[in-house]
């Protein structure tokens, strides 16, 4: 996926609202690889909010830092 990740710190949760693009596919409340089929984080919700728990173990990022 990409996501615009504000701020310093791991990836935790990834917040519906700040995901640009997703690439992986949704089953069950569960985002999966599209590539490997690694289970890479459940989706959950806090209010009004989705965001998707990240299982920090199945996935890697890059990018470049934003400043707020």
């Amino acid at each position: 996926m990409k996501y615009k990740k504000i701020g310093q710190g791991r990836v935790l949760r990834c917040w519906e609202n700040k995901i640009r693009q997703l690439y992986g596919r949704i089953e069950d409340n569960n985002l999966f690889c599209r590539d490997c089929n690694n289970l890479i984080g459940e989706i959950k919700s806090r209010g009004q909010r989705n965001y998707v728990k990240m299982n920090r173990n199945q996935f890697t990022y890059s990018g470049t830092k934003i400043s707020k």
